[in-house]
């Protein structure tokens, strides 16, 4: 089932695996779980001014990043698994990809609490990795692959900094698959939109840019121009052969 809406063309330039041409414009409060650095609660800021913002982290590092760039949000150190709202406090929850950093046992739990703080009608919108003909490309899963050549390289990612126990927090990137998540999830939702996007040049702009990552050269346009190329294919839709999965979901 596809949302039929329409976007205003400040939305209309995102592709349809991005989680803003998800968001209803009409929402008053958005949590994001897993917020980073607070990238997606500041567009939502800039598009939407009155929107309330608020957003979950376990990165310390991040954290701190998000809470200077939304100084007025309220976002807070927490688990997905236990987040620290009350019931029914939100119109839309974001979790992107977040779920496969969340230790498997953990999944489930995670996704129910997602539920609880939604309103009734609320909006989940999940995007995770998805078990696509090109899953074994995932960088994060490296190191695990060769975990002595990584460990002699880098000893410790730059994507482990922050973690209360650094690397031993990180987990397997699990690429899911549409029925695994719909088990996941339970009762008591409606699916409202399933998308799939990415196929070969989303990991491997990914595994590119590392190097950037490594030095701290973000800014560089060599990387920029590496992020250009992973929306560019994680915006076309190569359907079961897919890298990523998005689903829109309405809180029954």
């Amino acid at each position: 089932m596809e949302i039929a809406h329409k976007v205003s063309p400040d939305i209309a330039r995102y592709n349809l695996m991005h989680p803003i041409r998800w968001i209803p414009a009409e929402a008053s409060s958005i949590l994001d779980v897993g917020c980073n650095v607070g990238e997606l609660l500041c567009l939502c800021r800039d598009l939407y001014p009155a929107m309330q913002l608020s957003g979950v982290e376990v990165n310390q590092k991040a954290l701190i990043c998000a809470k200077q760039n939304l100084p007025s949000a309220d976002l807070h150190g927490a688990e997905a698994g236990t987040l620290p709202f009350p019931d029914a406090s939100f119109d839309c929850v974001t979790c992107i990809e977040v779920l496969e950093h969340i230790k498997a046992k953990a999944r489930a739990k995670s996704l129910a609490e997602m539920r609880r703080v939604l309103r009734p009608g609320g909006r989940l919108i999940l995007r995770v990795p998805h078990a696509g003909l090109f899953a074994f490309l995932d960088a994060n899963n490296f190191r695990f692959r060769a975990p002595k050549l990584y460990s002699k390289l880098l000893r410790q990612g730059q994507r482990d900094a922050g973690y209360a126990n650094q690397s031993e927090d990180v987990v397997w990137h699990h690429h899911f698959t549409r029925d695994e998540l719909i088990a996941l999830l339970g009762d008591g939702w409606e699916v409202k939109t399933i998308r799939t996007g990415g196929l070969l040049l989303f990991p491997l702009a990914d595994i590119a840019g590392f190097p950037f990552y490594r030095l701290k050269r973000i800014n560089n346009s060599a990387f920029k121009l590496l992020q250009r190329i992973a929306d560019f294919d994680i915006g076309r839709d190569y359907g079961s052969a897919s890298f990523d999965i998005l689903l829109v979901l309405e809180r029954t």
